[in-house]
């Protein structure tokens, strides 16, 4: 783990020096910037009171390199961010409770049928009293924001610990495993990280333009688009 973290570090610096012009996705956001590392007593503390024990990848990142800054899409949140059930809209109020564990192991979406002109008030009042319930998100914290109401997630809890998961309800296409660059199987945090340098630098050196070859990545692989 020493070894691909200080890789992570040298290929970030790479990268930072690449794109001083700030073209790839989210770069204009998090300028390519970290955020001060957490010390062990802090992720104790938040491990004892959240009663998880966090992914050792994780861990290490944000006490070694840093809580959030430079990242894929809009770069990575504060751990302390990571609580929250929408990160669009922070509310103490509502948060996903990492201490139960994530409920799913596989693509997870519901079925509301079709909305009519008939049925539409009741459709949508459905579907926001039963498809956005914190429950289908317990278990996970809150990495990264794609926008457009998408997040990614890293499983803290459950059967798919360690791996991270994409909640894309907003665009009705539930919740699935992070199909992230071509990747086979689950990704889990580190990987992750280093799959967004390794695509970034690739897009740097070859001139193209990082957003919109991100987006219609990202596009590709969510369900509606295979």
């Amino acid at each position: 783990m020493t070894e691909q973290l200080n890789q992570i570090k040298e290929k970030l610096d790479r990268l930072k020096k690449l794109d001083r012009s700030l073209h790839a996705f989210g770069a204009e956001k998090h300028k390519y910037k970290l955020n001060k590392i957490k010390s062990e007593r802090e992720l104790t503390n938040f491990e004892k009171e959240h009663k998880i024990t966090l992914p050792t990848g994780y861990r290490e990142f944000i006490k070694q390199i840093g809580n959030g800054g430079a990242g894929p899409y809009f770069g990575l949140e504060p751990i302390e961010n990571g609580i929250y059930a929408d990160l669009d809209y922070k509310n103490a109020d509502h948060l996903n409770d990492l201490s139960k564990p994530f409920p799913h192991t596989q693509h997870w979406n519901l079925d509301f049928g079709e909305v009519t002109s008939e049925n539409e008030d009741e459709y949508f009042r459905k579907k926001d009293k039963e498809y956005f319930q914190n429950k289908w998100t317990n278990g996970i914290l809150r990495v990264s924001n794609f926008g457009c109401g998408v997040s990614l997630n890293l499983v803290v809890n459950g059967k798919e610990y360690g791996n991270m998961w994409v909640d894309d309800r907003c665009n009705d296409q539930g919740i699935y495993p992070d199909p992230y660059f071509d990747t086979k199987g689950r990704v889990t945090f580190l990987n992750w990280y280093e799959l967004w340098l390794d695509k970034e630098l690739k897009e740097r050196k070859a001139g193209n333009n990082g957003y919109n070859s991100l987006w219609r990545n990202f596009l590709r692989k969510i369900p509606i688009f295979k």
